[in-house]
């Protein structure tokens, strides 16, 4: 029988999704408990009661109790919106543990209840919109724990969905909970292989069989709640498993492997080039069309001469993988079994700078078959300057709309983006002109054989005098202004000392020889920018307080004396050889080519950046997306899906909102210079010590910030914050919460990634290090300190 919200009632945890329309009136915590028992999973006996009130308790208190064995109990609260996939509520309200007695389990009970007007969860409320809260009280059975912890199905401090954490330990896991003990700390993979621990001790809290068991039940529920979750657990003197608290992440992204591309066991895959061009994760309308271009062109040379027979939707050139875009080596060294010159060494330079060792070559085919792709090579290379010149024209009509229905637009870009993947086409043709020549100086200045640094350098100084590079003029122009600026001291000052956007406005509003340079600086290069492939960054035209605030950093530079890098020194040309002087005629032509294409092409990308962008702008307008910024977190077809109504409305808002949560974690990701399979993070954590002035510890909040130090051993002591300091503590409680939105980092000597300070600090974004040890000895109020929570390491500055 179904029974209003509004009625107290109390029901055993097993079965009380019977009597309820919606199991979200349960709250969190009775919720969770729930699914875990309907999963299968062993939780200790208990019931909760729905609605409960003040000093009014149900008439069969006193029978339920009784029929749990009328022993130590657990008194939890299960408030609506507690523990659930908005906010965690973490520590907000009360939960009272060994309760004995009817008396006493009514006293808790009340105590939970008075909990829901505190101070601490007030302002919570406050802070995240949560109005008219009810709550409802768990009562179980207390396990008497020889360990306990915490288990997350993925990590929540690194945001990989393929790593389970655990965190244990000896005792009750209130201690953990607190911030009070520091736990053995255990990561596996999927398989349940174990990846990485930390122990506090010689000997390990929990065994392999207890770990492995922890590892299959959690993962066995995640599936079936169908989102990571966030486990409680206690192991009884006798060795059972119970399961305590199930809730979801409330900080976590979507899975950072979702948009991978497959990778063969043994491809050799490199951020090498593709990486310089494409710094950090990409969104995945980036991945979607800037990489579909790259791949679509790489795979277009080589149908023009290696031999492929068509452009397919394959990924054989480039691969994604935690959302980051590498160069597939092994598809690219296809092209070797059927062009000769082309092999592992010359590629291993021209897209990583150094033989890649671990790249093997496929067989050969027979030499008049490489003769004739050879020659066809040397015709798509001399055919560059036509291409690209052909290409000029067509580009000089090619428009995108920025306003219009969302329909309209999306047809357009729909339709207009092979010439996206002609562009790509371009430059990678124009870009190869200017590697082969580039290889074959190396090469004549080597004299065939394996490169020296010494010699590497000599051709990195003939390469570096070709003239009229746009990029170079780029930086010439743009140095041209701040020296006209740093020139009128009041100018230089006001400057400086505006913020960007002041700046800006000073520019556009001058009439200064510096303002007109700029203006005539955007119309050229305005198109350039940062990340400048990326089709969610602005460009310079758009968003111009980035480079503002480079010119600001540079004026100051200049008033504060420094120089200009003077320009290497010319070399002559008489005192080279015939045959090298010929190739580095070709070589500095090709770079100029390749720097012209690269500027066409971004041209062209800056284009559609700005159409999806107006597009997002009118997907938020017509009510279908809640912020515009979620349009660079589908993909090229997810979108057109979208637009054209064939997808869910609130799913999408729900999925791009997560993929952009993962993106920030994505970003953090570091990988080797060369990968062989599906690349892996680099972990950190295995160096084997800090260096003098460091202080290591367990990043639990990434982010990275410098500030003063604010060492405070007790919540009385807090008071004397200054905002903007970095907090350092031995611990911190719910106490110590309200200073939390003034701080700028959190440093704490013990704790783990479900302490108090870890959890808020990452619902407040700010960097956290914690199980420091050392943290409030080595630290004095007013030392500037740099917090890495993306590595874990506090530096003394």
């Amino acid at each position: 029988m179904m029974e209003t919200a509004s009625a107290t009632r109390i029901h055993w945890l097993k079965d009380v999704d019977r009597h309820v329309e919606s199991l979200h009136q349960l709250g969190g915590k009775a919720m969770g408990l729930n699914q875990l028992q309907r999963w299968g999973l062993n939780v200790p006996g208990g019931f909760v009661i729905l609605n409960a009130q003040l000093g009014s308790y149900p008439e069969e208190l006193a029978d339920y109790y009784q029929q749990l064995g009328a022993g130590n109990v657990a008194v939890r609260s299960s408030a609506l919106g507690e523990d659930g996939a908005d906010s965690s509520f973490a520590g907000q309200y009360e939960s009272i543990l060994n309760v004995c007695g009817l008396q006493a389990l009514q006293e808790a009970i009340d105590a939970c209840i008075q909990s829901l007007d505190s101070q601490r969860a007030s302002a919570y409320q406050q802070k995240n919109n949560i109005q008219g809260t009810q709550m409802n009280v768990v009562v179980q059975n207390m396990v008497d724990a020889r360990a306990a912890g915490v288990m997350f199905t993925v990590d929540p401090v690194s945001g990989r969905h393929d790593r389970q954490v655990i965190d244990a330990v000896e005792g009750l896991g209130e201690a953990l909970v607190s911030g009070e003990a520091t736990p053995d700390h255990y990561e596996f993979d999927l398989d349940g292989r174990l990846i990485f621990s930390e122990l506090v001790n010689d000997s390990a809290i929990l065994t392999e069989s207890q770990c492995l068991e922890m590892v299959l039940q959690a993962r066995q529920a995640s599936i079936k709640a169908n989102q990571p979750l966030d486990l409680e657990w206690a192991i009884d003197q006798q060795g059972q498993l119970f399961w305590l608290q199930a809730r979801p992440i409330t900080t976590i992204g979507s899975d950072l492997n979702e948009l991978d591309t497959p990778i063969k066991p043994g491809d050799v895959v490199t951020r090498c080039n593709v990486g310089e061009m494409m710094p950090g994760a990409s969104c995945p309308l980036t991945f979607s069309t800037t990489g579909r271009c790259i791949e679509d062109g790489m795979q277009q040379m080589h149908v023009s001469y290696a031999g492929r027979k068509s452009v397919t939707d394959e990924w054989t050139q480039i691969a994604m993988s935690h959302g980051k875009l590498f160069i597939n080596l092994s598809g690219s060294i296809a092209a070797a079994a059927n062009v000769l010159g082309v092999d592992a060494k010359s590629m291993g330079y021209s897209l990583c700078g150094s033989v890649v060792e671990e790249l093997k070559e496929p067989p050969k085919r027979p030499w008049w078959i490489r003769l004739m792709g050879t020659f066809k090579m040397l015709r798509y290379l001399q055919r560059a300057d036509t291409v690209i010149e052909n290409f000029r024209k067509k580009a000089a009509e090619f428009e995108l709309p920025t306003s219009g229905s969302s329909v309209d637009i999306a047809n357009r870009l729909d339709q207009s983006l092979p010439f996206y993947s002609e562009a790509m086409a371009v430059h990678l043709q124009s870009s190869t002109t200017s590697g082969v020549a580039s290889n074959i100086l190396q090469s004549m200045i080597s004299g065939g054989q394996e490169s020296t640094p010494a010699q590497q350098a000599e051709a990195a100084k003939l390469m570096a005098g070709a003239s009229g590079v746009e990029s170079a003029v780029l930086v010439e122009q743009l140095d041209a202004i701040v020296d006209q600026i740093a020139e009128n001291d009041r100018d230089a000052q006001f400057f400086i000392n505006a913020t960007p956007e002041e700046a800006v406005a000073w520019l556009n509003a001058s009439h200064s020889t510096a303002a007109a340079d700029y203006q005539a600086f955007l119309q050229r290069h305005g198109h350039r920018g940062y990340r400048e492939l990326c089709m969610r960054e602005a460009c310079w035209a758009d968003t111009p307080q980035q480079l503002i605030a480079t010119m600001q950093a540079s004026v100051a530079a200049r008033l504060g004396g420094a120089k200009q890098s003077s320009k290497p020194t010319a070399i002559d040309p008489n005192t080279l050889s015939r045959g090298i002087r010929w190739i580095l005629a070709k070589a500095h032509n090709a770079i100029r080519r390749r720097e012209a294409t690269k500027s066409l092409l971004v041209d062209i990308a800056n284009r559609f950046k700005r159409s999806y962008r107006a597009l997002g702008e009118q997907l938020a307008a017509e009510g279908k997306l809640d912020d515009a910024d979620q349009v660079f977190f589908f993909t090229h077809r997810e979108l057109m899906a979208f637009v054209n109504g064939d997808s869910d409305i609130q799913l999408w808002n729900s999925k791009t909102k997560d993929r952009r949560t993962a993106l920030a974690f994505q970003n953090r990701l570091e990988f080797d210079e060369i990968c062989v399979g599906r690349p892996a993070p680099i972990d950190i954590r295995l160096r084997s010590h800090a260096h003098d002035g460091e202080i290591i510890g367990r990043p639990v909040s990434s982010g990275v910030v410098e500030a003063p130090a604010r060492v405070a051993f007790s919540v009385s002591e807090a008071a004397a914050l200054q905002p903007g300091e970095i907090l350092v503590a031995p611990i911190t409680d719910v106490g110590w919460t309200p200073y939390f939105s003034s701080i700028s980092g959190l440093i704490t000597d013990v704790g783990s990634s479900v302490s108090h300070g870890a959890v808020i600090a990452r619902e407040y974004g700010l960097p956290a290090i914690v199980n420091t040890r050392i943290a409030t000895q080595r630290i004095k109020t007013g030392d500037r300190i740099r917090l890495n929570a993306d590595t874990g390491v506090v530096t003394l500055l």
